[in-house]
């Protein structure tokens, strides 16, 4: 997403970035697969690429977890800097018959993935405004 005018704090990312990761899943789950590699793209004001990328124990199509992954990336890159794009994706594209297996660490895991699960269901039925996270709630920045 390129935005109108350039952002430099955390807080008028995360936003865009959770929206961003609820598309990307939601592309994966209509193709049937999953992705290991969390990508993350920004571009500075400066019109400079930075990508980064995180490789997952294992594939994912839950957009809880695009998003976790790519905020922990984008983390280390909000220094005051201001960004003009940022885009989040997946590689390594496979089966999604091994994604996101049960997490014996994070226990709040399962919890999460279940109410994606319901909220998929909510958006198929009743569009996609239908539900929206604490992320994105009334945010102005819509682009769904």
């Amino acid at each position: 997403t390129t935005f109108f005018d350039d952002i430099s704090r955390h807080d008028d990312l995360v936003p865009i970035m959770r929206r961003l990761s609820e598309k990307v899943s939601k592309r994966l789950k209509s193709e049937d697969l999953a992705g290991q590699t969390v990508v993350l793209k920004l571009k500075t004001a400066e019109f400079k690429s930075r990508t980064r990328n995180k490789r997952l124990e294992d594939p994912t199509q839950l957009a809880d977890r695009i998003f976790r992954t790519g905020i922990s990336m984008l983390e280390r890159e909000t220094d005051g800097t201001k960004f003009r794009l940022l885009g989040i994706g997946v590689t390594d594209l496979t089966d999604p018959a091994r994604a996101d297996p049960p997490d014996l660490v994070d226990v709040q895991a399962g919890r999460r993935a279940a109410a994606e699960a319901a909220m998929d269901k909510l958006r198929e039925k009743f569009g996609a405004a239908a539900v929206e996270t604490g992320y994105t709630f009334g945010d102005k920045r819509r682009d769904r």
